[in-house]
């Protein structure tokens, strides 16, 4: 999007410039009820761990302000035998399974699902023009030394057409703005010859302005607003798992006092 003015609404709303302001500052305040997408860890065979499973092995609990931090790190008399996960939650990504199943949410609660702004940080490398991408291989548990290397993603290409494009410049992070219908959602990401890496949008909502979600860089939750019936539907869906948050909720690393102040 060249024209950025749909996104105006946002910073009139937004409240805060830190994570002092709680979900205020990553959504707009008026909604009537929000929710919270729990990002899976992972199993070290590779399948996804709910933050349930890891408060169960840990003896802790899942609340609005739960971290995973605080989650994961045993009370006394539990955590025994092997962890359930292996790997941290992914900060700033949905996965494309979980982006579709709440996309599929989303569109039963809006009235312009074929109109939708998505928002992707303007920090990206591949956005930013980087002419090179790291990209993590984990080795299976019985590697030997001698076993052929993991294959190199190909190089990405340069930059794409939109690294100078005009930027929704929010409070707390700059954006590169894009439109499309809402099953666009999952199309967005690093692509060249023979792949794509997909990117989650980080901030994207309808025309009609019915909910609001958001994966900050930073934070291994999706963050969504919007109304009562829309987060009941959340909560109710089977293949998310969700929490019911207040807008002024604390997001950072140190919030989840209850977990924090359960035993060492």
């Amino acid at each position: 999007m060249t024209d950025t003015s749909p996104a105006a609404w946002l910073e009139a709303e937004m409240d805060g410039t830190d994570t002092d302001s709680g979900v205020r500052v990553l959504l707009p305040g008026g909604f009537a009820a929000y929710a919270r997408i729990l990002h899976p860890a992972d199993s070290p065979g590779g399948e996804p761990v709910r933050w349930h499973e890891v408060a169960g092995w840990a003896g802790r609990s899942i609340h609005p302000r739960v971290q995973f931090t605080a989650l994961s790190r045993p009370a006394p008399g539990a955590g025994e035998g092997p962890p359930p996960w292996d790997e941290a939650p992914e900060r700033g990504e949905l996965p494309p399974p979980l982006l579709s199943a709440l996309c599929a949410v989303l569109a039963r609660h809006t009235a312009t699902p074929d109109r939708c702004w998505f928002c992707l940080w303007s920090g990206w490398g591949w956005i930013t023009g980087a002419t090179s991408l790291m990209v993590a291989f984990k080795a299976p548990p019985d590697a030997q030394t001698d076993a052929p290397p993991e294959p190199s993603p190909p190089d990405p290409e340069p930059g794409p057409a939109f690294d100078d494009a005009p930027r929704v410049r929010l409070p707390w992070r700059d954006y590169v703005m894009f439109e499309g219908p809402l099953d666009a959602a999952t199309e967005l990401g690093h692509r060249g010859a023979g792949f794509f890496f997909p990117q989650s949008p980080n901030l994207f909502w309808p025309a009609d302005r019915s909910w609001c979600a958001a994966t900050d860089i930073d934070l291994d939750s999706t963050y969504v607003g919007g109304p009562a019936a829309l987060i009941d539907d959340l909560l109710g869906e089977p293949a998310l798992e969700v929490v019911r948050v207040e807008p002024t909720d604390p997001i950072d690393e140190n919030s989840d006092q209850v977990n924090r102040g359960a035993g060492r």
